[in-house]
């Protein structure tokens, strides 16, 4: 039987803007989640009532949650909108009205084997199109590992070749 593309357990590796930053957003701790849900809404007739006779799809919500632990000053600076980071730093600003679309990029995940990302191209899931949203809520005390959970907002892509993708399993 051939191996499937997605594996059936193990960590991954988290990688953002691979053109720019190339930035690597592990280690995790409680597992990276991808979700993808397709939204319809009901068609429905008289006749029938409130029973539905078909429905038709109104979109498609994709999302990314990492939780990211033990995180540099720079993984931050990326997850954290509005934050610049200095020698020994993080400054957080309140930044309103900024277009999330241009800034988005490309997010790959890699399955990990032995702490090491596969280099099959068949096992890797591309989100074309991400920014990150970071909740964070860490709790200072001795029985909890403090995480930052980043939620990937993905915007359909316009790239050509790509134009309207959410995400692709394996090579282009």
């Amino acid at each position: 039987m051939p191996s499937a593309p997605n594996k059936d357990l193990g960590p991954c590796s988290v990688l953002w803007d691979l053109a720019l930053a190339n930035l690597e957003l592990n280690p995790t701790f409680g597992g990276v989640k991808f979700k993808d849900d397709l939204s319809t809404a009901p068609v429905k007739e008289d006749g029938h009532g409130e029973t539905p006779v078909s429905a038709v799809t109104i979109g498609r919500i994709t999302e990314i949650t990492v939780p990211m632990t033990r995180s540099s000053l720079t993984q931050l600076e990326k997850a954290i909108h509005g934050s610049v980071k200095g020698a020994t730093n993080l400054k957080v600003s309140n930044d309103v009205g900024t277009d999330l679309f241009p800034l988005s990029k490309e997010v790959i995940l890699k399955p990990l084997v032995n702490n090491v990302p596969s280099v099959t191209t068949t096992e890797w899931l591309h989100i074309h199109r991400c920014y990150p949203i970071a909740h964070l809520e860490w709790v200072y005390d001795n029985a909890g590992q403090r995480v930052t959970n980043v939620v990937f907002q993905v915007f359909p892509d316009d790239t050509s070749g790509q134009v309207g993708e959410h995400w692709r399993m394996g090579p282009a």
